[in-house]
């Protein structure tokens, strides 16, 4: 068989994290695919820190309705989550998931005076992998932490920690 040339997984990987990573300390246009959309008063409370480092593509704020459970894959800075909490109101919710430290913080960072500005806290901003949602990832840095890969040994523990926490904290 001819030999293929195949790019790991977590050189591209790496390669995505560093460009949004990139994208949230300095506005990147290159990253940006432009939207419209339908309901532009929900920008409002949405600081210009965030709007000017959204790199989404498309609007789907669109589609949700009050007390809609909302989950934003790939959420960046969490513009999209920001509308869609004004959409979903407070019987709703929506969990906004990002692999990127950096645009999770610039997320988070402003959740409490969006959540004051519209009256009711309904966001959620969690670190995981869409590839594998069921694996919390913030838990298994804090194992990691803990408990350093040093051993074979410490792979398979690694491999247990992170079923154990799949199975128990989704």
């Amino acid at each position: 068989m001819p030999e293929q040339s195949i790019t790991p997984t977590y050189d591209v990987e790496n390669a995505v994290l560093s460009r949004y990573q990139a994208g949230a300390q300095t506005h990147e246009p290159s990253l940006c695919c432009p939207t419209e959309y339908q309901d532009i008063h929900y920008l409002d409370v949405i600081p210009d820190e965030i709007l000017t480092k959204d790199y989404g593509c498309g609007d789907p704020t669109r589609y949700a309705i009050p007390g809609d459970t909302v989950l934003d894959l790939g959420c960046g800075a969490g513009k999209n989550c920001y509308m869609v909490a004004q959409k979903v109101g407070p019987t709703g919710k929506v969990i906004g998931v990002d692999f990127n430290d950096v645009m999770l913080n610039l997320a988070r960072k402003y959740q409490g005076a969006i959540a004051t500005k519209i009256g009711f806290q309904n966001t959620e901003f969690v670190k995981g992998k869409i590839q594998d949602l069921k694996l919390p990832l913030e838990p298994l840095q804090a194992w990691l932490q803990a408990n350093p890969i040093i051993t074979l040994e410490d792979i398979a523990r690694y491999e247990i920690e992170g079923d154990r926490l799949r199975a128990t904290s989704p």
